[in-house]
Order: structure tokens, then sequence, then C-alpha cells
């Protein structure tokens, strides 16, 4: 390879040549990232320096710089390595569920690791090798859903967008002090006189304050991609029908060779295998959700139950007082 290769994406696929001199039995790069990952889970990004990193391996900062050379290197490192705790199964027989999928791991990735929405964007970020598989992923999901390759990277780039801007989202709220009652009261004074009729529905039901919080405020998400998913689907499908005469991009696919076949197929059994892992988890989890639910339902028909014979009773038993009444009368 006559160009140089960037030190950066030679760390994340792990061809980087380790340093000469240093605590090489006791560091690497992977130990290192392992470490700053475990800070930042624990404490936030900004706990994370090389200093402290270093500290946790008994060693100096400069001891530390052999393996990474930068703070911001060390941040782009940790978020691909965290990125690579998650599963990425996903359906690929129904884009519709395959991209909620993909969605939903995004999510769980942001809840696990809060922090990776502070590291800025950067181009090597994509080609570190977690991240490729996110999009590998991804592209898998949407193999039923007609439209080219860049489509398909708009739509992921689409929803990685929604689901970090909730993950904000969701992260500033819960560092904010929450409304006074009186506050609320104000605000809704106000909104009831008129000025905002549009929004004095959600004023009025709570759901401008995020009143109920739980299962229907934590899954906007959800209801985003219900809105969603099928209006990608349109817009793919007009574009197909003005592009009908252009006769398709008539790109084609690498010619095939036994090696390219094997790893093809070893690819798609692990992508299939841990979809199954990942179904079968889903599957337990409804199966005791469900049982939850019956447990629910059965204590609340126990109680109405109870309370009918309590309203029963009261109903039958005779009024002293209204029978003192009646002789008065």
């Amino acid at each position: 390879m006559s160009e140089a290769v960037s030190r950066l994406i030679s760390l994340a696929w792990g061809v980087a040549a380790a340093p000469q001199r240093g605590p090489k039995r006791e560091l690497s790069h992977e130990r290192i990232v392992e470490a700053a990952i475990g800070i930042a889970d624990a404490e936030g990004l900004a706990a994370v320096t090389m200093q402290r990193v270093a500290q946790s391996f008994g060693f100096t900062t400069m001891a530390l710089y052999r393996y990474v050379a930068s703070k911001d290197e060390l941040s782009q490192l940790m978020l691909d390595a965290a990125s690579g705790d998650a599963e990425w199964a996903v359906d690929e027989s129904d884009w519709r569920l395959g991209l909620e999928q993909w969605a939903r791991e995004l999510e769980a990735l942001h809840e696990r690791h809060p922090w990776i929405i502070e590291i800025p964007p950067a181009v090597e970020a994509l080609l570190m090798p977690a991240q490729m598989r996110i999009v590998d992923t991804g592209m898998r999901a949407m193999r039923t859903l007609p439209g080219d390759d860049e489509q398909k990277l708009a739509v992921l780039m689409l929803l990685s967008v929604l689901v970090s801007g909730f993950a904000r989202q969701r992260r500033s709220l819960a560092e904010e002090t929450p409304l006074t009652p009186g506050t609320v009261a104000f605000v809704r004074e106000i909104v009831g006189q008129g000025a905002f009729p549009d929004v004095e529905r959600l004023i009025a039901s709570g759901a401008f304050f995020g009143d109920g919080a739980g299962d229907a405020a934590s899954d906007d998400l959800g209801v985003v991609l219900d809105l969603l998913l099928p209006g990608i689907a349109d817009g793919i499908a007009a574009t197909a029908r003005a592009d009908d005469a252009d006769g398709g991009s008539g790109a084609d696919d690498a010619e095939p060779s036994p090696a390219r076949e094997l790893a093809r197929a070893e690819r798609e059994l692990a992508a299939a295998t841990a979809l199954r892992a990942a179904t079968q988890r889903r599957a337990g989890e409804l199966e005791r959700r469900v049982a939850r639910l019956r447990e629910q339902r059965d204590r609340a028909k126990d109680a109405a139950k109870a309370a009918a014979k309590a309203a029963a009773r009261a109903a039958a038993k005779p009024d002293p007082g209204g029978a003192a009444r009646g002789r008065g009368a």
C-alpha cells in the first residue's frame, strides 16, 4: 500500500504497530479505550482525561500518549468501541421491522452510553469497524425496500439523526429542574384564554408538559417511526416511477469468488444467529410482560368485584336516619 493509512483508522481496526517503548504488557489500545469507557459511563465524558485514564493503570500520562495521541483520538476510539457492544440483529425479510429494530438498537446504545452524543461527528469515524457494522446492518434491514444505495444511506442518516436528537432531548430534560405546580397552573390559565387554540388541547391534556411519563412518553421514537416509515416507502416509490425511463443505475455486484461467497455466507449465518437470539430474548420479555399484565388484570378484577360487593351491601343495608325521618314526616 503506497499511501499512508490514517493512524486512527489503523488503531480502530487493530493493525497499528505497538509502541517500541512503554509498558507493553500492562497497556494496549484496547485496554486504554475500555478504561476510558468505564470512566465515561460512570462519571460522564468530561471526567475522561488522559491523566485520569493513565492513573487508572498506575502509569504517567506520557506513557498513555505512546498508545493514544490525543483526547480527540481517544474519544473517537471510545465511540467505535462502545458501538461495538450492540448486537445489531435485524429482520431482513421485512424492511419496516428491520429498520425499527435497527433504530431501537441505536436508541439502546445511547441509553447505555449517554456520553456518545457529546463526541463530534468525524468522517474517519465512519470508516471504523463498529460504525461500518452499523451501516451494514442498516442496509441489510432494507433488503426488501426498493430504492438505490444512495437513498438507503439517506434513510440511515435520517434515522440516526432522529435517534440521537431524541437522546439529546431526553438528557437535557432530565438535567432540568422540574416545573413547579404554580408554573404549570399559570401556563394553563394563560393558554386557556384562547391565544393559542391549537396548543390549548395539549396543555389541557398534560401532553405538552410530558404528563404520564412512562410507556407513552418514552416511546416517542415509536410514534415517529410509525409516521415516518410509510412515507419513506412512498417517497422511494415515487422516485422510482419518475426514473423508470433511465433504466436504473446499471451497477453490478463485484464478481463472485469462492472466498467472497464464503465470507458472505459466514456473515449471513452470524446475522441470522444473532437475530434468532434477539428474537428469543424479545419473546421472553414479552412473555414476562404478559404475565405481569395478567396479574395486574386479575388484581384489578378482584378489586372491582370487592368494590361491587361492598356497594351492594351498602345499598341493601337499612338507613336508620331515613326511617326516623319517615316517622317524623
